[in-house]
This record gives C-alpha cells, sequence and structure tokens, in this order.
C-alpha cells in the first residue's frame, strides 16, 4: 500500500489531478483520499516498517475479539455459579 501511495505522490508532483491519479491506478478518488489519509502518515516509512505495522494492528484486532469471548464467557460462568 505504501508503494501505491508513493507512486500516487509522484504522479501528484508531476501534476495530475487526484481524479486522473485514481483512474491510473483503478480505485475512486475517495480510496485514493483514504490511503493518504491512513498511509500518509508513515511518513518515510518502508514497506517492510508498514507491513510490521500492518501485522501489529491485525493481531491487536484478534486479540480484542479474543478478549471479548472470555469476557463472555466469565460473565456466563458468573451468572451460572449465581443460580446455584
Amino acid at each position: 500500500m505504501v508503494r501505491k501511495l508513493r507512486r500516487a505522490d509522484e504522479l501528484a508532483a508531476a501534476g495530475k489531478t487526484n481524479e486522473e491519479i485514481a483512474a491510473e491506478r483503478e480505485v475512486s478518488a475517495a480510496t485514493l483520499y483514504n490511503w493518504r489519509r491512513t498511509y500518509g502518515s508513515y511518513g518515510g516509512m518502508d514497506v517492510d516498517a508498514a507491513k510490521g505495522l500492518q501485522e501489529l494492528r491485525e493481531q491487536k484486532t484478534r486479540l480484542k475479539r479474543l478478549l471479548a469471548e472470555a469476557e463472555l464467557e466469565t460473565d456466563a460462568l458468573r451468572e451460572v455459579e449465581g443460580r446455584s
């Protein structure tokens, strides 16, 4: 994704409009905007670092899901225990 955004930035520097860049990248102008908003904050981050960051985000999402499931299970066990 970082590579795609860098290419889009090169095209912008060459004088292309956002609509032209989006058409060349075969995405909507809104997608291009979202890329810049999301990945533009990475600045000079290289591709490997960006991939590592994405992996960490995915791991965080999985861990949040596991925590939510564990909390639901704990609540269910407490409820069953309270009935006894």
